[in-house]
């Protein structure tokens, strides 16, 4: 799955917030994590929702498909600048629980 932008955007936001003695505490439910990084539960159902259809993407389905015929055929063309692109928002994600 490729993180969004707009999702790295949304990781800096937070890390730059300084984190209450509340977000270092361990949270007991969803809610409580939520409450304590200040996230409304609309939001979290919202991209819970989102992530739950994603798996179930008929479109997904048919693209990897498509993606598994041309690497077998031998022309899968992959763009260097887009693979640089997707590594440093992953390793952005990755590491945003660190910061």
């Amino acid at each position: 799955m490729q993180i969004s932008t707009e999702q790295i955007d949304a990781i800096k936001r937070t890390v730059s917030q300084p984190r209450t003695e509340a977000a270092k505490a361990p949270a007991g439910n969803v809610a409580e994590l939520a409450a304590a990084y200040g996230v409304k539960m609309d939001e979290v159902r919202r991209f819970t929702e989102m992530t739950l259809a994603a798996e179930d993407d008929p479109f997904r389905a048919r693209r990897l498909r498509e993606i598994a015929r041309k690497v077998q055929d031998g022309s899968y063309q992959v763009d260097a600048d887009a693979i640089v692109d997707m590594a440093e928002r992953r390793a952005i994600a990755d590491r945003a629980a660190d910061l």
